[in-house]
């Protein structure tokens, strides 16, 4: 009966994640990265499966394209990132119930589920959206592994040999969904060192090797077959462009880096959330043993790495979701070390400060995405600048309200491709293309992104009548529809 309650609850927490990301889940509007990821897609079904590698991302795009991206647009894709991210949610949970305890499991749940970080990006079609269920796949894995009891014989089993590599898939799967999530193998050594006593050496030892082997014969075969099929570089020369710092430059990278981490860290773990978060994971530390020293060393060893390689003019926030598993756990851990003392109402009062900003949060994402308070550079990304899909889901509503046959045309592809994001399954009448030189503009609709597009506009010397303006949050930028009158006819 325990055990069924505790299953029950552990489940119960899934649900309640599940719904929290299903909620309004098309309410912001299309990101041009998701609506290029969502492009990657539809070219698996036409025999073209690997151009998202030259960006260092795949596995996204080949699990999107799984689910016959062509009949639904913006609800598909995020649907589809939800379903791995619930994943990692479970991960997440079986790791700290079986080597923490089932409160610690419980905070870590409602932690991550209301946690604005994991809230925001999780809900979003983007590769750094499921990078975190691998990683703490990896982790769910170290764990089956080393509750093990070592009192079994051989050293070496079935089961102990199929967590192992099953962990080292994990770190597989994490690298393809993004190439900077290389620095996650670090995982087993850190595992070996500190998970494990210095007695249990062999155990220690026999998780490496299979971890690294499991990881190595299936990342070296899928990445020949990759750079085979035309790419040529897996993404390590964008990578390479983004981690350029020299010895000389490192104290200033860490400092810019770090500055720019914190900012976007206190905008997506608000306080009192993160002040909370740090008491859990020191707690965590004093009291919360071996499990507890490992997941958050290599928290802070993987942050580390991404403010010491990381120029910040390509640090994103959406960068950091890949931690909030770690983050959880070794928060879990901490606090519920201090629940255990506290008296009822202060486990209400410490439950209501923990969950409050990020159920507020949660609730303008589901209501108002458009009053969510954001790092100025992401509000302009996401909402009021031109990659954001505001405007193109307005014009394409509109456009098909009439139910006229139209052609929307775009100066550029990321304008196509969010248009398609909105027009998908519903292309009958309404279409959109890019804009190639020498097309024909008789008769369609062109939609120009300002002041994006005003100077190659002006470049066309077009004679233009606008129809409609669709302003974006905030007024900065917009969409202009305009009808393009036809060029005179030549004298007879």
């Amino acid at each position: 009966m325990k055990s069924l309650t505790t299953y029950g609850t552990l489940l119960g927490l899934i649900l309640l994640y599940w719904l929290t990301r299903l909620i309004a889940l098309d309410s912001l509007a299309f990101f041009i990265d998701e609506a290029n990821h969502m492009w990657w897609a539809r070219q698996v079904w036409s025999l073209h499966p690997f151009q998202a590698a030259s960006d260092g991302r795949l596995l996204n795009v080949l699990w999107m394209a799984a689910f016959w991206p062509f009949n639904a647009g913006v609800w598909l894709p995020r649907a589809s990132v939800v379903l791995v991210t619930t994943a990692g949610l479970a991960c997440t949970l079986a790791f700290t119930h079986r080597l923490i305890s089932l409160r610690a499991a419980i905070i870590a749940g409602l932690l991550y589920t209301f946690l604005p970080l994991t809230f925001f990006f999780e809900r979003m079609a983007l590769a750094d959206s499921i990078s975190a269920p691998f990683v703490a796949g990896a982790l769910w894995c170290i764990a089956r592994f080393y509750s093990l009891h070592d009192s079994v014989t051989p050293l070496v089993t079935k089961d102990r040999v199929f967590w192992a590599a099953l962990g080292g898939l994990a770190l597989t799967a994490a690298i393809f969904s993004k190439i900077s999530n290389l620095i996650f193998l670090g995982i087993p050594a850190a595992a070996a060192i500190i998970l494990f006593k210095p007695a249990e050496w062999r155990r220690a030892a026999l998780l490496v090797v299979v971890m690294y082997a499991g990881c190595f014969l299936t990342l070296a075969p899928s990445a020949w077959v990759v750079k085979v099929a035309g790419q040529p570089d897996l993404g390590l020369d964008l990578l390479n462009l983004k981690t350029q710092v020299t010895l000389a430059q490192l104290p200033q990278q860490i400092k810019l880096a770090g500055l720019t981490v914190m900012n976007h860290a206190a905008s997506f773990i608000p306080f009192p959330i993160w002040l909370i978060i740090l008491i859990g994971i020191a707690v965590a530390l004093w009291r919360g043993g071996r499990p507890a020293w490992f997941v958050t060393a290599v928290l802070a060893a993987t942050v580390a790495a991404l403010m010491g390689r990381t120029s910040p003019a390509y640090l994103q926030s959406r960068f950091l979701p890949v931690y909030a598993p770690m983050i959880a756990i070794a928060a879990g851990a901490g606090l519920a070390y201090l629940a255990a003392k506290w008296k009822p109402i202060w486990l209400a009062v410490g439950g209501v400060a923990l969950l409050g900003s990020g159920f507020v949060f949660a609730w303008r994402g589901w209501t108002q995405p458009t009053t969510l308070s954001l790092p100025l550079d992401d509000r302009w990304q996401y909402i009021t600048g031109w990659p954001s899909g505001y405007g193109f889901r307005e014009i394409a509503e509109n456009v098909i309200a009439r139910d006229e046959p139209a052609t929307l045309v775009t100066l550029d592809l990321g304008g196509q491709e969010r248009f398609d994001g909105y027009l998908l399954g519903r292309i009958d009448k309404v279409t959109a293309k890019q804009y190639r030189p020498g097309m024909s503009l008789t008769n369609v609709l062109l939609v120009i992104d300002t002041p994006k597009d005003d100077q190659d506009l002006a470049a066309m010397n077009l004679t233009l009548t606008e129809i409609a303006r669709y302003p974006r949050p905030g007024g900065e930028s917009a969409l202009v529809v305009y009808r393009v009158a036809p060029p005179p006819s030549p004298l007879p």
